[in-house]
């Protein structure tokens, strides 16, 4: 891997046998030669985010250094999304796994295909405290503001409970 390396921030979720799905959703991200593995942090368990009736999630975020493009880091997501049996036929439904850009370096993006950062990342609890768990200092590219401001901002209705966490010999090909 080359010294040109982006930052990038990987919300990792999923509902359907959860910990399973993680761990190889992880791993997976892990294997591509374009992925330098940074930080990972814990597994939360979260309560759902919808008005769907569903099991609880358990999400993490994940922290690489990418040497491609941001879709294409996309298309490797939704890649191994595909291969772990993801499905998008219920909108906000249960998921085999949920893998997303989060942040990427302090890119603002705003394509079809993709926005960066996350355009609901401000808003859920379960993304932020991994992202803070990872580095207590970043900062929303777009809004400008610490993300512990942000965190600070959203109600207690989001549940966000410590469930474990992956080590390394786990996740790491």
């Amino acid at each position: 891997m080359n010294d040109m390396a982006n930052d990038a921030y990987i919300g990792v979720g999923s509902n359907i046998d959860a910990y399973e799905n993680c761990r190889e959703g992880i791993k997976r991200v892990l294997e591509h030669r374009g992925v330098r593995f940074l930080a990972l942090s814990s597994l939360y368990s979260t309560s759902p985010v919808s008005p769907i009736p569903q099991d609880d999630f358990l999400n993490c975020a994940l922290k690489v250094g990418w040497t491609g493009s941001p879709l294409e880091l996309l298309a490797l997501l939704l890649s191994v999304e595909r291969k772990r049996g993801r499905r998008r036929d219920i909108p906000l439904g249960p998921r085999t796994l949920d893998l997303d850009v989060l942040l990427f370096d302090g890119l603002v993006l705003d394509t079809p295909e993709l926005v960066i950062p996350h355009p609901r990342l401000h808003e859920r609890r379960f993304v932020l405290v991994p992202l803070l768990e990872i580095d207590p200092h970043l900062v929303h590219p777009r809004l400008g503001l610490p993300l512990t401001r942000l965190l600070s901002e959203i109600g207690d209705d989001q549940r966000v409970d410590v469930f474990g966490s992956l080590r390394r010999e786990q996740i790491l090909p």
